[in-house]
């Protein structure tokens, strides 16, 4: 398998804008790197989506940066084969403290656990679900707040997207005892399933599509992905969410935030929104 290395090297008062016009293509966050020498500038580093192509990355990027007038020194994008993408990105990952107390630390980082706290191992082939991006953090700040008010013993929790099973290893660390996940790619489905059983979680892990792979409903459902399938799902997702549910989706960027706006409000009503950087997190009760 290949990546799409892609990087931007700007003005460093300029880092906010940049990200947030490539930030939706950067699941895994974007990593910041000083430049030698050139202490006015920074390189801004992501992994794209490997079934893109890196051409009309780039030539989307340059349109982008041009219609928001920044000028940037260079935008670049290399492909790189698995090993290298995976020694490229992993170094960068840092244990995470996702929650208060509680740590979301790679496999192949060391934590020194000084103050003993709750520590959830992510092993991963893939870069993203592991703990560091905004998306994830928020998703769980509301996993913990509306399910507090829950029957841990009772609820079910469906995670759509799961990709490492990150949130729903946090929602066992919260208590929940009936985990669903799944994913339609089906080296994500694995990779959660691994989780699961390193952190010794009980999950169900299902490789499919929400609309005929799943047969239940659930108290509580988590969709962390991105503005397009969010779209096609919250349709499906309605019908799988019982009454008084809590839905809480993730993945919507600044700038795809009015767009994603109508299909939120044909059938949802917003509890509660908060914003993290660029992104945008929401909780949501069917109407």
């Amino acid at each position: 398998m290949q990546w799409i290395e892609v990087s931007i090297v700007c003005e460093r008062v300029a880092t906010d804008e940049v990200t947030t016009l490539f930030d939706d293509y950067a699941d895994n966050g974007i990593i910041e790197e000083d430049v030698e020498n050139q202490p006015n500038l920074i390189k801004l580093t992501m992994y794209a989506d490997p079934s893109l192509d890196s051409n009309t990355i780039k030539s989307d990027l340059e349109n982008r940066l041009t219609e928001a007038n920044i000028s940037v020194t260079s935008v670049d994008t290399n492909i790189l084969d698995e090993s290298t993408w995976l020694n490229s990105w992993q170094q960068y990952i840092e244990p995470t403290e996702i929650l208060p107390n509680l740590i979301i630390k790679p496999a192949w980082q060391e934590y020194d656990n000084v103050d003993n706290k709750t520590i959830i191992e992510i092993d991963s082939d893939i870069s993203f679900g592991t703990g560091s991006h905004e998306t994830t953090r928020t998703c769980a700040e509301l996993l913990k707040s509306y399910s507090e008010s829950m029957d841990l013993n009772q609820v079910t929790c469906l995670d759509i997207g799961t990709g490492t099973g990150i949130l729903l290893l946090v929602a066992a660390h919260l208590g929940i005892k009936h985990l669903v996940g799944i994913d339609i790619e089906e080296y994500a489905a694995n990779q959660a399933r691994i989780n699961c059983e390193n952190n010794h979680v009980s999950a169900e892990i299902i490789c499919g599509n929400l609309d005929s792979d799943f047969n239940g409903t659930a108290q509580l459902i988590l969709a962390n992905l991105t503005v397009d399938p969010l779209k096609i799902l919250l349709p499906q997702i309605g019908k799988k969410l019982e009454d008084k549910g809590i839905l809480i989706i993730s993945g919507i960027i600044d700038d795809r935030h009015d767009e994603i706006m109508p299909y939120i409000e044909a059938n949802w009503h917003i509890i509660e929104e908060r914003i993290a950087g660029p992104w945008h997190t929401f909780a949501l009760e069917k109407r």
